[in-house]
């Protein structure tokens, strides 16, 4: 199914994947408050949102915003060591809409990557109209600073490495106004940043998935967002092979069955083989000699875990009236504790913030995103599921 996706579109601009090790380009070597809390950590809140922007070339995951674009800024290529190897800019969709009439930019959040080869300390990044006072963090599991500075706006901004220092990354947020939620939305967007994938010991070119964060949820018992954390894997691991949205039938040929293989023990053990891929198999054979076919085959396994609707999704949904009518629940009406029926976790439906914004999308000139999101919750799972259990087997 072919997609029109615009400049920055709901950032379904999408991630590179990892174990077994893929192959990455070489990189080039070469006093008002902070709005962060000093608590900030690499663990981010328990959220259902699954909207994404996985960047290619540095490992790093983040959570879009709701109401938010994130698009890349044009560098230009320089030997100067402080010259930014990327910038990222998050704007407002409004005014990213109207950002050609606009006299000035209006504040925004930017993501800035340093190449660090001379493993400079974070202060050397601060750059000449900062505060002399930093405040001590943690962003991502890494040592970070916060501190502010000014320009055409006030900033509130934040510096912290790469795990493997080679890179230094500058996030920082424009504001007039100190109450201005795009304040509110950098924090989270800080406590949210995550290196989901992790260089190999063996190669610095190459990545591995970052499995500590999952784990530590599934110990935890929290399903919800382990089940989010298991769809941003999938995400990864599906990146260089295609969309997994929309061509699962192709894509699950090419995704590393040993990664596949951990997040199933992950999920088996911490559930005790309630939940995870080996429990699903189980069932997904056990539905097989009562099908007729296909599609009976998949709405049966349906039942069996609990994804099914007793009655159809009614106008009046969360999502929008296009997609009512579909028998499959959404992720909010999923059972997340640990008396969920067996195989019932996790799931492999979209979420309702990314259906949600898929529709919103046609604000911006996504004139299949309505098709689309119809495809993704219904059709999408008679081509998932037989693509999966074919591969998982």
């Amino acid at each position: 199914m072919k997609r029109i996706i615009t400049l920055g579109l709901l950032t379904f601009l999408a991630a590179c994947s990892a174990t077994p090790l893929l192959s990455l380009p070489e990189q080039p070597r070469g006093s008002k408050a902070v709005a962060v809390s000093p608590t900030a950590s690499s663990t981010p809140p328990a959220s259902p949102r699954d909207v994404f922007y996985l960047s290619d070339r540095f490992g790093y995951r983040i959570v879009s915003p709701s109401g938010y674009i994130i698009t890349p800024s044009e560098t230009t290529p320089s030997t100067q060591p402080t010259t930014p190897l990327e910038v990222l800019e998050v704007w407002k969709q409004s005014d990213f809409l109207t950002r050609i009439s606009l006299p000035e930019t209006p504040p925004i959040i930017s993501i800035t990557v340093y190449n660090n080869s001379p493993q400079l300390p974070l202060t050397h990044w601060k750059g000449e109209l900062s505060s002399n006072e930093e405040q001590p963090l943690t962003v991502a599991g890494q040592k970070a600073i916060a501190y502010t500075s000014t320009g055409l706006y006030e900033y509130d901004n934040v510096l912290f490495t790469s795990p493997d220092s080679r890179y230094v990354f500058r996030l920082s947020v424009g504001y007039q106004d100190a109450e201005a939620p795009i304040r509110q939305t950098f924090q989270e967007l800080v406590s949210n940043f995550t290196f989901d994938v992790l260089p190999s010991s063996s190669s610095p070119s190459k990545w591995r998935i970052n499995y500590s964060h999952l784990e530590n949820l599934l110990t935890a018992q929290n399903w919800q967002a382990a089940d989010v954390e298991t769809r941003a894997i999938l995400q990864r691991l599906a990146r260089p092979q295609g969309d997994l949205l929309f061509s699962s039938k192709s894509v699950f040929n090419d995704i590393p069955l040993e990664d596949l293989r951990t997040l199933d023990t992950l999920w088996s053990t911490a559930s005790n083989g309630r939940f995870g891929f080996s429990a699903q198999q189980r069932i997904w054979q056990q539905v097989a000699k009562d099908a007729k076919n296909s599609k009976a085959r998949v709405d049966r396994f349906a039942q069996a875990v609990g994804w099914h609707r007793t009655q159809p999704l009614p106008e009046s949904n969360p999502v929008g009236m296009e997609l009512s009518g579909s028998l499959w629940q959404l992720d909010t009406e999923l059972n997340y504790t640990a008396a969920a029926p067996a195989g019932h976790l996790p799931s492999v439906g979209v979420s309702s913030d990314r259906l949600t914004d898929m529709l919103n999308a046609r604000s911006l000139g996504c004139g299949s995103c309505t098709i689309d999101a119809m495809y993704l919750v219904s059709d999408r799972y008679y081509d998932y599921l037989p693509a999966f259990f074919s591969k998982f087997k």
